[in-house]
């Protein structure tokens, strides 16, 4: 289930190349939810790669980003393969 983006690098998301590169962004929830890592535009999403950035850097999970047409951004877990 896709789960609401509060912020992204510490502002609210204006463009899905806000998420390209490094960057960390905010999931809504209680407790909300910091996902960190590098992402790479593809069409109309994102797939974004969590790092585990406080140990050994290694892949977590992965996510597609996507605009909703409310204007939301929103992300949920995606296969890696």
């Amino acid at each position: 289930m896709p789960m609401k983006i509060h912020s992204v690098d510490g502002h609210e998301p204006q463009a899905l190349h806000d998420f390209e590169g490094d960057a960390e962004f905010l999931l809504e929830g209680e407790p909300a939810y910091t996902v960190r890592g590098t992402g790479r535009v593809t069409g109309d999403s994102v797939r974004f790669h969590e790092k585990d950035v406080e140990h050994s850097g290694k892949d977590i999970r992965t996510w597609r980003v996507q605009r909703r047409g409310d204007g939301d951004y929103v992300a949920e877990q995606a296969a890696a393969f």
